[in-house]
């Protein structure tokens, strides 16, 4: 069985001329006009970096005059947390040497371990201060990694 097709056709008018010149785009900006919005672009930029960095540096010397402020407290309380763990660390020292005759909290060997001639406070180290704690409460705070 035979199928009519239809035949693509040139419009009636025709085509129109076949465009060969080259095209030539507008001109933009000249290279004057390009420097000039260059050098207003900069200027006011720099002029926002200024006076933000003006206001930045108010803010930090804010910051910093509180932070200086606020020290003496956390040493503070640094220190009332420390004490605390001593006290801890004795209680349970006095707790688990208790059976044990002759010993004194303290001491080893009758030789009192803090020993300091100068009677000065010596910060102990870390194993020393979270001795009865588990070993991850010490990972945590000499690392500091499970939480970051």
């Amino acid at each position: 069985m035979a199928t009519k097709y239809k035949q693509d056709m040139p419009p009636r008018s025709g085509y129109g001329p076949i465009e060969w010149a080259k095209k030539i785009p507008k001109k933009g900006m000249s290279g004057f006009a390009m420097f000039g919005a260059f050098l207003g672009v900069n200027a006011f930029t720099w002029s926002y970096a200024f006076f933000k960095l003006q206001e930045v540096k108010k803010m930090n010397l804010e910051v910093t005059e509180s932070r200086i402020a606020l020290e003496p407290l956390i040493m503070a309380e640094k220190h009332r947390m420390l004490m605390k763990q001593f006290r801890m660390i004795r209680d349970e020292e006095n707790e688990l040497m208790k059976d044990y005759p002759g010993w004194e909290t303290g001491k080893l060997f009758d030789e009192p371990i803090f020993h300091n001639p100068r009677g000065r406070f010596i910060l102990p180290g870390w194993y020393e201060y979270y001795i009865h704690s588990s070993w991850w409460d010490l990972y945590d705070r000499v690392y500091e990694k499970r939480y970051h």
